[in-house]
């Protein structure tokens, strides 16, 4: 297998009868600084993978030689690699573009395995290839941008959740205390604190908010009912006004009206 700089050429293909393929750089991946994550003698480093190359194509293709336990991917080498890693809550997708991989395997001979490889075979027993690409990768990736409900309702419920909660102890925090414009907010236990908002409570106010709106209904809407409430208080005043003379008589009798 040839070699440039310490780095063996490994022929990425795609299908059996590819000839003009993509060319991967790999080598045992070793640094000084100490790197749980990529574990020294374990870790297979691989340069200039193309972009539709996935993590499960690695790891399906390396773990002819061993037992992987890890693939990841970065923009480049280094301790500050980063690479996007895909979100369905999020408008986030993995960059489209070449990058370096790293290969975990669970003991060094793996490694050493992998490095004699002549090419890495992308496809299966039957010659069928395990890259998508064209409309195969686009119908991918336009599905993967609905939520599958149960996840989607978990996600839902864990922030209600935690929404719950956060508002709770924002309530108990501010409960007796003065704000900027001298309001106290009480709790349930103090003095004129109203009602408890339970859904039984509510559920009997918005009952009686509804009936009072109900008999409040047309009233006063036609000409003939104004007309009609109208003369209702000019008697009412009327019988008022007779009422009070009356008592203003006996008043007088009993001598206890004492005007001057």
């Amino acid at each position: 297998m040839p070699e440039i700089e310490g780095y063996k050429l490994m022929q990425l293909k795609v299908t059996p009868k590819a000839s003009n393929c993509n060319t991967v750089y790999a080598r045992e991946h070793f640094i000084r600084v100490v790197d749980p994550v990529k574990p020294k003698g374990r870790t297979l480093f691989l340069l200039n993978i193309p972009p539709y190359v996935s993590e499960g194509n690695l790891q399906k293709v390396f773990s002819k030689c061993g037992k992987v336990e890890n693939v990841f991917f970065a923009e480049k080498a280094g301790r500050d690699d980063v690479w996007t890693t895909p979100d369905i809550f999020t408008l986030e997708r993995s960059p489209y573009k070449y990058k370096v991989a790293f290969v975990v395997f669970s003991d060094s001979k793996s490694v050493q395995s992998a490095l004699k490889l002549k090419s890495i075979d992308l496809f299966d027993e039957s010659g069928n290839t395990l890259v998508k690409s064209g409309a195969d990768r686009y119908l991918e990736e336009f599905m993967s941008k609905f939520i599958p409900e149960g996840i989607l309702q978990d996600k839902i419920d864990d922030f209600m959740r935690i929404y719950d909660l956060t508002e709770k102890k924002e309530r108990e925090a501010g409960k007796n205390q003065e704000d900027d414009d001298g309001w106290v907010t009480v709790g349930s236990q103090g003095r004129n604190s109203g009602f408890q908002q339970t859904e039984s409570v509510i559920n009997k106010l918005e009952t009686k908010i509804a009936k009072s709106k109900k008999d409040k209904e047309l009233k006063n809407f036609y000409t003939f009912q104004i007309r009609e409430n109208k003369m209702k208080k000019i008697v009412d005043l009327r019988n008022k006004f007779e009422e009070d003379k009356k008592k203003i008589e006996i008043m007088k009798q009993t001598r206890r009206f004492k005007p001057f």
